[in-house]
């Protein structure tokens, strides 16, 4: 893919902003480790609304990566599957620092 050159009348920074896609949010989920594959797989049937991950399977910590333009769909989402009885909540990452 040939990148467009952007004229020297625009600053660099600008140039950069304008190549890079958009950045990535996560939310941290505590669970049941057997509500976990669960989840995962519900999730992808929703196609490109997030990713679930396992961050550590005994603790039962997942994270949930979603673009950050569709924060509000994916808890929607999350709520939704715990009005369905799905036991989980989000964490503050900060919880999960040593």
């Amino acid at each position: 893919m040939r990148k467009r050159r952007i004229g020297k009348a625009k600053s660099r920074m600008y140039a950069e902003q304008a190549i890079q896609p958009a950045r990535s949010k996560r939310l941290y989920l505590r669970m049941n480790t057997s509500d976990m594959a669960y989840l995962k797989f519900i999730l992808e049937g929703y196609d490109n609304l997030a990713y679930l991950s396992t961050i550590d399977r005994y603790g039962g910590i997942a994270q949930c990566v979603f673009t950050a333009g569709q924060e509000r769909e994916a808890r929607d989402f999350l709520h939704s599957m715990q009005n369905e009885g799905l036991d989980f909540e989000i964490i503050d990452p900060a919880v999960l620092q040593p």
